[in-house]
């Protein structure tokens, strides 16, 4: 393992670690807003579901980015 690798690790598993966090949290806000819906729930609801989607594409990005195969010109195969 290169020294730059553990940091590649670290990083992308603590990054998961918060995508599957914040997932449990948004189904708990999306429970509560469909037990008594108002409008600042369905917000708060809609507002949660966007940051999840935000992380959950930047973990394909770092993913991607960081780990996919490289040729020996340096470019993916």
């Amino acid at each position: 393992m290169r020294p730059g690798d553990m940091a590649k690790w670290v990083y992308t598993f603590v990054l998961l670690g918060v995508t599957v966090g914040w997932a449990v949290f948004v189904v708990q806000v999306v429970r509560d807003a469909m037990a008594a819906p108002t409008a600042s729930g369905v917000l708060e609801a809609s507002g949660t579901s966007v940051l999840l989607g935000a992380l959950i594409g930047w973990n394909a990005l770092v993913i991607q980015f960081w780990f996919r195969k490289k040729g020996p010109n340096g470019r993916a195969k």
